[in-house]
C-alpha cells in the first residue's frame, strides 16, 4: 500500500492503461500464432480433401477398368493347349451336326503373355451350316481368329469340302 501511496493518480491511471496494452498486444500475438496455426491446419485439409477426391477418382476408374477387364476375360476360356483347343472346336461341332473330316494342330508361337496355336479344321457340309459353324465358334470361343477359309466344290451331287486356317491364343500360365 505505501507504493500504491507514493505513484500519484496519473501515473496509477497511465501505469493501468500500459499493462492494458501490453496484455492486448500479448494476447493478439497469441491469437495470431492459434489463427496462423488453425490456417496452416485448414489448408492442409483442403489439400489432403483433394488429393482424397483424386485418389477417390483414379479408384474409381481403377474398378472400372478392372470390371471391363474381368468382362473381356469372361468370353475366354482358359485354354491350357491345343488338345483342350481341339477338344473345344470338336465340341462346337458335334452340338451343331457339323461333319469334320480333319482337324489337325500347327506350329505353336510365344507372343508374349499369349501362346498362338495354329490349328487346321477341314470340314463337308453345306455353306450355310459352314458359317454357322464359323459363327459359333467365333463368338463361344474369343481368343480364336479365323486366319483363310477356302471352300472347293467338287461335283454338283457333292456337298463342298472347306479348308479352315485358325489361330487360337491362350494366356501363358
Amino acid at each position: 500500500m505505501k507504493l500504491i501511496r507514493k505513484f500519484k493518480k496519473r501515473e496509477l491511471i497511465l501505469m493501468g492503461f500500459c499493462l492494458i496494452i501490453i496484455a492486448a498486444i500479448l494476447t493478439d500475438t497469441v491469437i495470431r500464432g492459434i489463427n496462423l496455426r488453425f490456417s496452416r491446419l485448414d489448408e492442409e485439409i483442403v489439400f489432403n480433401q483433394e488429393k482424397l477426391l483424386r485418389l477417390n477418382t483414379i479408384l474409381r476408374q481403377a474398378k472400372e477398368l478392372n470390371s471391363q477387364y474381368e468382362r473381356l476375360l469372361s468370353g475366354y476360356k482358359e485354354l491350357k493347349d491345343s488338345d483342350i483347343f481341339l477338344q473345344e472346336i470338336t465340341g462346337i461341332a458335334k452340338r451343331i451336326n457339323i461333319n469334320i473330316l480333319n482337324i489337325k494342330p500347327g506350329l505353336t508361337k510365344d507372343e508374349g503373355l499369349y501362346r498362338i496355336y495354329s490349328i487346321k479344321i477341314e470340314i463337308q457340309d453345306e455353306v450355310s451350316s459352314l458359317a454357322k459353324f464359323m459363327h459359333v465358334l467365333s463368338e463361344e470361343l474369343k481368343s480364336i481368329n479365323i486366319e483363310q477359309l477356302q471352300i472347293n466344290t467338287q461335283g454338283k451331287d457333292e456337298l463342298p469340302k472347306a479348308s479352315i486356317s485358325i489361330n487360337a491364343a491362350a494366356f501363358k500360365i
